[in-house]
């Protein structure tokens, strides 16, 4: 007997899927196929099994497990596309490998980036339509609306909208934080087996208490990640003057530092378009310190610290220059893929606007229109041409 049971967005939880596939073996429902386009995962009938389910994903598909996996007990169970389920008799306690979840955190990564761009888009359609439609609301010239003749189509298009909105919502939030549940898996295995070291916090009430003394000094940094070869130079000739650096609020544009000795530490503000777990061990191997994550699923910064001595030749995270030259382009590239599209959108609509005052007199919310538009082509073509001067700077520095 066959059972099949839909469930549309498993992939965006990957680990309430496992638990519900390990829920689905021990009432003896074993699992033969999933169906990708529906979304349907089928079940025979057969004996209990309790055991511990993993899934992932990988491009590169092969029949059979590493041997480190096949020696700790895992066995693929299941193969579709990507797609693969591994399973492992043993209880949770007595594994002591995993498969890994670099896979499954890009694939996931791919789809929250379209559904950002598209939430992005729709948000700020929303939001010009709210301003203007404030505008003629409280403009001196009274104003009407003409209802659609097609209002069907219309009123469709505007569902389709919102449901389309709210999807966009959900997948965003929802796989940054399935992401980020992935990525710490890594590190409460290595917590449990005494590896991890934590630092304790200040709590709100000393960091008050230490404020008002003078002790620790608030330092705010905004747009920092279109030039962070600047920031880096700032937190160092900090440090060296004895302010040393606690922490960084979550939002990254707030640093937070205590009055101390003067050190020599590097900094190195690094973006990843995915940092998974084996990212942060390579580094932190290596000596170095995150001192900050970004929370935003669409930039993705890690700014990594070091201590070095008084003659020391200050530690770089990268030493290839060549790498590092790439990484500077590909931070350029992004931001320019994110906001050239808008600042073209903007002119586009800046340029209409101009051409309709040309055969048309100005009023107040054309003026506020116009206004509206320029600031936002400064705002948005600014993020870009810094980060393009932040590539001129390393490539001349290296020539």
């Amino acid at each position: 007997m066959i059972t099949k049971v839909f469930r549309p967005l498993w992939s965006y939880d990957v680990q309430k899927t496992e638990k519900w596939l390990a829920s689905m073996a021990d009432k003896g429902h074993e699992l033969v196929k999933i169906n990708r386009g529906t979304r349907y995962f089928f079940f025979q009938q057969g004996q209990s099994i309790k055991g511990t389910y993993r899934i992932g994903f990988d491009k590169i598909q092969t029949n059979s497990l590493s041997k480190v996996l096949l020696d700790d007990g895992w066995v693929k169970a299941l193969q579709s596309g990507n797609w693969y389920v591994t399973a492992n008799e043993k209880s949770l306690e007595q594994i002591k490998t995993f498969p890994v979840r670099e896979g499954i955190i890009k694939h996931n990564k791919t789809i929250m980036y379209i559904f950002a761009s598209v939430l992005i888009y729709l948000t700020g359609i929303a939001v010009f339509n709210l301003i203007l439609g404030l505008v003629i609301f409280f403009q001196d010239v009274p104003g009407h609306f003409v209802e659609s003749p097609l209002w069907i189509i219309t009123y469709f298009s505007i569902g389709i909208g919102i449901a389309l909105w709210v999807l966009s919502l959900y997948s965003v939030l929802k796989i940054k934080k399935t992401s980020k549940k992935l990525i710490g898996e890594n590190i409460q295995r290595k917590e449990l087996q005494g590896r991890g070291q934590v630092e304790r916090r200040l709590s709100k009430d000393e960091e008050k208490q230490l404020r008002r003394s003078g002790q620790l000094i608030v330092k705010r940094k905004f747009g920092w990640m279109y030039a962070p070869d600047k920031l880096e130079k700032w937190i160092e000739a900090m440090e060296e003057h004895g302010l040393n650096l606690y922490r960084v609020g979550k939002t990254g544009t707030v640093f937070y530092f205590t009055m101390g000795s003067p050190r020599k530490v590097s900094y190195c503000a690094d973006y990843q378009n995915i940092a998974d777990e084996g990212y942060f061990d390579i580094h932190s191997d290596a000596g170095w310190k995150s001192v900050f994550i970004s929370t935003s699923s669409i930039q993705k910064w890690t700014l990594w610290s070091r201590e070095y001595s008084m003659g020391e030749e200050r530690p770089q995270i990268y030493s290839d220059k060549s790498h590092q030259l790439k990484h500077a382009r590909r931070i350029a590239i992004t931001y320019s893929c994110m906001f050239l599209p808008l600042v073209i959108i903007y002119i586009l609509f800046l340029g209409a606007n101009i051409h309709w005052m040309s055969n048309h007199n100005m009023d107040k919310m054309q003026i506020i229109k116009i206004i509206l538009f320029v600031l936002l082509i400064i705002n948005f073509g600014s993020y870009s041409i810094r980060t393009w001067l932040y590539y001129r700077r390393l490539s001349k520095r290296y020539k």
